[in-house]
């Protein structure tokens, strides 16, 4: 049977399963601000959660870095340097929250991953070509499909097969949500990041703003165009086609040209091909 409403105690009991990495995510871009923050301290963070240090030392020893022999997380901070090891970060978050796929969705892992992926490094892509903050639009772009993930979770105990998406959906992915659990993906994780502590500006970008035809902040307008860039590159989801309006007029929204956005999607499927190696 559907579920008409969800409680906030259910939503944060279910968080509570997933990965930790986002959490650390949340408090590296913290630390990240803070100059008293050194090597140590971001080390410690790191060391929290094993499979997440394991990935940015193997990475960091990847030819993508020029590198090898390194052994410990802080060579590895050493070779790539504090704002990279923000990115790797989130992309061991998005591997480590994606590892299955999403049956009430639709959605195969590997390509909701890359979806993720191309998202949070379009966003970031446009932040860099408009004087937005580069972290938080990567965080927000990386994260603005973690409702999807943990309304998954809870479907998946809860629907018959005759009320999935694949099934059950009509029109865009969002309708089918509200009519399945009394709210959106937007809206979870809109309540997920405050949860967690990430910044305002993610929070109302990847929840209020993902439901206005016109996005009252500029990380929102950079996302809304960042999700045409990524239907455009050929990682959108089903069910969202045509949601995100005409991609030239996101691109008037934050001053950019249609040069500007092919160029961006470009730098974003090829950085994709680094970080998945």
């Amino acid at each position: 049977m559907t579920i008409t409403t969800l409680s906030e105690e259910r939503l944060i009991a279910t968080a509570k399963l997933l990965p930790a990495a986002p959490q650390i995510m949340a408090r590296l871009h913290m630390m990240l601000l803070d100059s008293n923050s050194g090597m140590t301290e971001i080390a410690a963070l790191l060391k929290r959660d094993l499979a997440l240090t394991t990935r940015i030392i193997r990475v960091a020893n990847s030819a993508a870095y020029k590198g090898g022999g390194l052994g410990t997380i802080e060579e590895a901070l050493h070779r790539v340097g504090f704002a990279e090891v923000f990115r790797l970060v989130g992309v061991v978050a998005n591997a480590t929250l994606t590892d299955s796929n999403l049956r009430c969705y639709g959605y195969a892992a590997e390509a909701f991953r890359a979806h993720c992926l191309c998202t949070a490094l379009v966003a970031e892509g446009v932040a860099k070509n408009t004087g937005m903050d580069p972290r938080l639009a990567y965080t927000a772009g990386l994260l603005e499909g973690i409702g999807c993930i943990l309304l998954d979770r809870i479907g998946r105990d809860s629907l018959e097969g005759a009320e999935t998406f694949p099934v059950a959906g009509h029109g865009h992915l969002t309708e089918w949500e509200r009519q399945t659990f009394g709210l959106s993906h937007h809206d979870v994780a809109g309540r997920l990041l405050t949860e967690w502590g990430f910044p305002e500006a993610v929070v109302k970008a990847v929840s209020h703003d993902a439901t206005l035809a016109e996005p009252a902040t500029p990380l929102g307008k950079n996302l809304h165009l960042t999700r045409c860039i990524v239907r455009l590159a050929g990682f959108g989801l089903s069910g969202e086609d045509g949601e995100w309006g005409v991609p030239h007029e996101k691109l008037v929204a934050v001053g950019l040209s249609n040069g500007d956005a092919t160029r961006i999607r470009e730098e974003a499927v090829a950085a994709m091909r680094t970080f998945q190696a």
